[in-house]
């Protein structure tokens, strides 16, 4: 049974953080996270042949989130723009969900802060099952998960990316 979905905020404030729409100067971040060893190494990022490439993928996302009907927000601190949010697949009341935040700012808890505030939004418009996957290796990513509550499923998959195969686990967590 699919319950009506209620229209998503454009902003989600908690604590430290403000998850919104993108904006024309988080661009610089933005590019440096697309271009970072580090965030494609976790994240699923394409190759760019060139800055125009860049600049489409960022207009995508920055159209998308000025949509209430897409899920994906530009996460932000008081001063800067510290990483993003998306929705991967939707169905439903089921949907998954990845984030990527920019490696400088790694370690500080935005991840968790973030997802927890994706989640409760999720859940208030109508979501009833939440899923995110992360690769084997990056035991940080599903650290970020559980905390924000996930649990481990039977899902695994094997995904090419990058010229090799990463094994993909999910988590998940279901609203009651």
């Amino acid at each position: 049974m699919t319950s009506v979905m209620l229209e998503r905020n454009l902003t989600l404030k908690s604590k430290r953080l403000t998850l919104r729409p993108f904006a024309e100067e988080d661009y610089p971040a933005v590019k440096e996270m697309f271009l970072d060893p580090k965030i494609y190494a976790t994240y699923m990022i394409p190759n760019f042949p060139d800055e125009e490439a860049i600049i489409k993928l960022f207009n995508s996302f920055k159209n998308a989130s000025e949509k209430p009907g897409h899920f994906v927000y530009a996460i932000a601190n008081e001063k800067e723009f510290v990483g993003f949010l998306n929705y991967t697949t939707a169905s439903g009341d089921e949907i998954e969900i990845g984030y990527a935040i920019h490696s400088r700012h790694w370690g500080k808890g935005y991840a968790t802060e973030a997802f927890k505030a994706a989640i409760e939004e999720l859940f208030r418009i109508g979501y009833r099952k939440i899923r995110a996957g992360h690769f084997q290796e990056n035991p940080a990513s599903r650290r970020v998960m559980e905390k924000a509550g996930l649990k481990p499923i039977e899902l695994v998959e094997t995904i090419s990316y990058r010229g090799r195969d990463h094994v993909v686990n999910y988590l998940e967590i279901v609203r009651k």
